[in-house]
């Protein structure tokens, strides 16, 4: 979620932007800018965050956070559990679309399992913290990938099988590194064992991954997978008034993501009316030209690092830089599907880096360990950043400008 001051300074960043000189009056301009600002694409991004909203806390509701936890001390083997938690958070992180929600549930687990050994602690909340950025990063209704892609005009599928084989190598070396480190897990009484209750309510998660993975609409997965998740609320005997309370508290959590889209928007809508970012697009062209693609890719990674740093949330710094990036890639005719993915994946690995970012901040605080401990373990985000730079940067090469 933004922050109040950030979504506080957008508002003078408008009016002054409204004020910059123009040959048209004050009132067809600022109709003109906005017209422009609520295109089809950022509709359709706030009804998906909305739905995503009232789908995850649906389950919420429903219990599944519970099950999810309980399955990894069922799951989980002594021997891999720091790959295991790992893994496991990246999955509950594809599933519910939400890195910090996973952290909620994984950090508890991660110090019940370390005791009072700091160093251990350490390790399992890393683990779990990279894992919950890498669902993040893959999930087809994380907020991150909906903005990637509809800024993009990418498509999910392609983005994501993209996205998995990039990051699959970082995935098994993150893996290796784990199980060389000495961890040694505390036990943890637990008598759970899985029924047919549990898979139920757990059947929506799946549900979403392998139909996105079909290539159905986002839209109609997500109002599928909303309809299902009430059939089976009713199916186990849970109220449907307290079904659609989750449903609805859902929908309202999006408010604040979704009203920020709409007010950098504006301001992406403003910039392009008085034509600075035909500048920038031209800039980054002339760049590309005299240099290689990769030196574009390169300053677009600078800018998207530097978003996070302002706004510490990796879906606004994705808004941010969306339509100079699609302007980029038309430009040069480059790949909405390779664009989607290179700025998800920087957006998203740089701002696990952050040690201001919420994700962080809570991992800490539940496992009692150092922001900045955390950081220096954050084994996959380096990896993956590393990819970022090698697979789009990689073709940076100088070339002497035509005389």
């Amino acid at each position: 979620m933004t922050s109040i001051p950030i979504i506080f300074y957008t508002i003078p960043i408008i009016f002054m932007l409204f004020l910059i000189k123009s040959r048209q009056n004050m009132t067809h301009r600022i109709d003109t800018i906005i017209e422009d600002s609520l295109n089809s694409g950022i509709t359709q991004m706030i009804i998906i965050f909305i739905l995503a909203g009232a789908f995850a806390n649906t389950l919420a509701g429903m219990g599944s956070i519970d099950v999810l936890k309980s399955l990894i001390y069922y799951a989980i083997p002594e021997s891999f559990i720091l790959p295991g938690l790992f893994l496991v958070s990246g999955l509950i992180a594809t599933a519910i679309g939400t890195s910090v929600g996973t952290v909620a549930t994984m950090a508890p687990i991660c110090l019940a399992i370390s005791g009072d050994n700091h160093a251990n602690a350490v390790l399992a909340a890393s683990a779990a913290v990279a894992g919950a950025y890498l669902g993040d990063n893959l999930s087809m209704i994380s907020d991150t990938t909906i903005a990637a892609v509809k800024t993009q005009n990418a498509e999910n599928d392609k983005k994501f099988f993209l996205n998995l084989k990039l990051i699959t190598p970082a995935i098994i070396i993150t893996c290796l590194i784990y199980v060389m480190q000495d961890f040694q897990i505390v036990a943890v009484e637990n008598n759970y064992q899985p029924d047919l209750r549990d898979f139920l309510i757990i059947a929506p998660y799946i549900l979403v991954i392998v139909l996105g993975c079909l290539r159905y609409h986002v839209l109609f997965v997500l109002m599928l997978s909303i309809f299902i998740s009430f059939l089976i609320g009713i199916a186990i005997n849970l109220p449907i008034r307290d079904l659609a309370e989750a449903m609805v508290k859902g929908m309202s959590s999006m408010f604040e993501i979704s009203s920020f889209v709409v007010l950098v928007s504006v301001i992406n809508s403003a910039i392009k009316y008085h034509g600075w970012m035909d500048k920038m697009e031209n800039a980054l062209k002339h760049t590309s030209q005299k240099f290689g693609r990769g030196a574009s890719y390169f300053v677009l990674f600078f800018f998207v690092t530097l978003a996070n740093l302002i706004t510490a949330n990796n879906t606004v710094s994705i808004i941010m830089c969306g339509d100079l990036a699609r302007g980029l890639s038309e430009k040069l005719k480059l790949s909405h599907n390779k664009m989607a993915t290179f700025i998800d994946m920087s957006s998203c690995y740089v701002h696990s880096l952050v040690f201001y970012a919420p994700q962080l901040i809570l991992a800490s605080s539940i496992c009692k360990v150092e922001i900045w401990l955390l950081i220096t373990h954050s084994y996959y985000s380096f990896l993956c950043i590393a990819t970022v730079l090698v697979y789009f940067v990689g073709s940076f090469q100088f070339r002497r400008a035509n005389a």
